[in-house]
């Protein structure tokens, strides 16, 4: 992804912390909070765009780790600007066992701090192209704004254990199995 010029949100999770609620539409446009997923860990993966190839890379990462979570106990959550027909689209191609979510205003994702602007080279904006939708978010001929790539691990009371923020999508979702691993076999807040 591009080169981030500066995070739009103040907001700055530290590890312990409670996260903020939210609410999220599913894939099959239903109502999603913090609430809904209390009581076991989850990871919230945030990635900017379905079917980029960046995010595609993530999300097949994190189905072919999904039932060792699973044997865990924890659930994995891919969140997006993306309306759910683009993620049941998505979701479908690359056969994903868990559910993507929704952030049609954007506000969880600046709640996170996670919502930054960026700077697109000539390569990039090429690219986009094949995603109108996506590239019609680009302003002043060469920046965007959008999340930027983050997996957020919560414990069962909603705190935060760990944050990965502009990650790169490949290995990721190994180092979040790992991280897990290692806080459920020390069980800290599981």
């Amino acid at each position: 992804m591009a080169d981030i010029i500066r995070y739009l949100s103040q907001t700055n999770i530290e590890v312990g912390a409670k996260v903020p609620n939210f609410r999220l539409l599913d894939m099959n446009d239903n109502s999603f909070t913090l609430k809904d997923i209390l009581g076991k860990p989850a990871v919230l993966y945030f990635y900017p765009l379905d079917n980029s190839s960046g995010c595609t890379a993530e999300a097949c990462e994190f189905r072919d780790v999904y039932d060792e979570l699973q044997e865990l106990n924890c659930d994995v959550y891919g969140i997006s600007p993306d309306d759910h027909e683009s993620h049941i689209q998505f979701s479908s191609k690359h056969e994903l066992p868990f559910q993507l979510c929704c952030d049609p205003s954007e506000q969880m994702m600046k709640d996170y701090g996670i919502w930054a602007e960026f700077l697109l080279n000539q390569n990039e904006i090429d690219y986009l192209k094949k995603f109108p939708k996506f590239l019609s978010r680009v302003y002043d001929e060469n920046k965007i704004q959008t999340v930027v790539r983050s997996t957020f691990l919560i414990d069962k009371n909603g705190l935060l254990i760990r944050k990965w923020v502009d990650v790169k999508p490949f290995g990721h979702a190994s180092s979040v199995k790992d991280q897990l691993n290692k806080s459920f076999n020390f069980e800290i807040g599981f």
